[in-house]
């Protein structure tokens, strides 16, 4: 009888566990909270829905870049600019790797530059990218595009701002 009633608990405790039903639902990809942008002139999407623009002749073209990930483990972040609002045909303007004990963890912030000669850099990198091939005439929207990564499979999502690049 005594075999009989711990078979019975074992067999409770293990289906109020999940069991293979709660694997299933366990996704350790990172997920993006949230993404925003301080343009050239304060402009800051965390708190105002005005259009972004970025000047490289106020405050030096810079702008600010914050992001919020959820994740259990290191990510890729990558800031890309495209025409279009889509990561295909996108130029990388910055790359990183984020996690515990690094830089950025859970989240992050860069500081970017624009120059008038159609370069953007964030986090003062050695070779800026040359976005001239997106600008055709001044001013151009373009689309900043903030991707997050799992370095442990292809799975990334992405957000987008459209901005006037001045």
């Amino acid at each position: 009888m005594k075999n009989k009633i711990w078979i019975l608990l074992c067999c409770i405790f293990l289906s109020a566990c999940g069991g293979e039903e709660a694997e299933r639902d366990f996704n350790p990809a990172p997920s993006l909270v949230a993404f925003d942008i301080v343009d050239s002139y304060g402009v800051d999407t965390g708190y105002s829905l005005k259009a972004l623009a970025i000047d490289p002749y106020i405050n030096n073209g810079l702008f600010d870049v914050f992001w919020k990930v959820n994740s259990l483990k290191d990510y890729r972040v990558n800031i890309r600019v495209n025409s279009t609002p889509e990561i295909s045909n996108s130029l990388i303007i910055y790359s990183d790797i984020c996690g515990a004990y690094r830089a950025c963890d859970q989240g992050g912030n860069v500081i970017c530059e624009y120059t008038s000669d159609f370069y953007l850099s964030c986090n003062n990198a050695r070779h800026p990218t040359d976005i001239a091939a997106f600008i055709k005439r001044v001013p151009q929207n373009v689309n900043l595009i903030l991707e997050i990564c799992d370095l442990d499979s292809p799975y990334c999502s992405y957000k987008y701002y459209p901005v006037s690049m001045q």
